[in-house]
């Protein structure tokens, strides 16, 4: 697989980022978020006004790097003021901040593409990006940031829990393209990775019918609908 490279590139002195477009600038993550809010976890549904959908890190798609309204969604009930502070609007990223494992770190990031009334749980906090900023962009510099394990850095530890200091990761260094250009990368990355996608879609099919494939071998077999003597002898044959 071969893409087109930028005519003049610069060094960062960042691990992660090596080399990057000359005209593209470099600074910390905090630099692209407005706020950083954790969320909460309310108590019991009240059937009233105030019960809304809680996002948990369990809804996260990890393979797509979104968040939605989940099909059986987990329903808490917020106080006002935290509704208010604390509610969801599509485009915001959600980073998880406490959790993880040995090999799943927590510090995963996804977009949040849901529309309902909505707050994420104490386990997941809520980054709303700066204005001129393209959200789908944003998710997709987090993950290429947490598949080199830059998160891992801020993890902190205790009771066999991890948690993630938000404001260190928040301050290691990300690349930034004008809007344009991180608009064009989104939609790239979008078709490019629905393209592989597929693709790993139709051979996991095929992986599927030579499963099938096995197993109905394996029961003519054993059950004498295959003469194996007959198959041998013209195999012997035709050697």
């Amino acid at each position: 697989m071969s893409f087109p490279r930028y005519p003049v590139y610069k060094a960062t002195g960042i691990d992660w980022l090596g080399e990057v477009p000359e005209h593209w600038s470099v600074n910390r993550f905090k630099l692209s978020v407005y706020s950083c809010t954790n969320g909460v976890w309310g108590d019991e549904p009240n059937n009233d006004e105030n019960d809304v959908i809680c996002i948990r890190v369990a809804d996260f798609d990890r393979h797509r790097l979104e968040a939605s309204e989940p099909d059986a969604p987990t329903i808490r009930n917020v106080s006002d003021r935290d509704i208010e502070q604390r509610s969801l609007r599509n485009g915001d990223l959600l980073i998880e901040k406490s959790g993880g494992g040995e090999l799943q770190p927590v510090g995963a990031v996804v977009l949040y593409t849901g529309t309902a009334p909505s707050v994420c749980s104490n386990f997941v906090a809520r980054m709303r990006l700066k204005r001129d900023l393209s959200p789908s962009f944003w998710r997709y510099v987090h993950h290429a940031a947490y598949s080199v394990r830059l998160n891992t850095k801020s993890i902190k530890q205790t009771s066999g829990i991890q948690n993630i200091d938000q404001q260190k990761y928040l301050d290691e260094s990300a690349a930034y393209p004008p809007l344009g250009e991180q608009l064009a990368i989104a939609s790239f990355l979008d078709r490019e990775t629905a393209k592989i996608d597929a693709l790993i879609a139709e051979q996991q099919r095929l992986i599927e019918l030579l499963h099938e494939k096995r197993q109905a071998v394996i029961s003519a077999a054993v059950t004498g609908q295959i003469d194996v003597r007959g198959l041998a002898e013209a195999e012997e044959e035709v050697a």
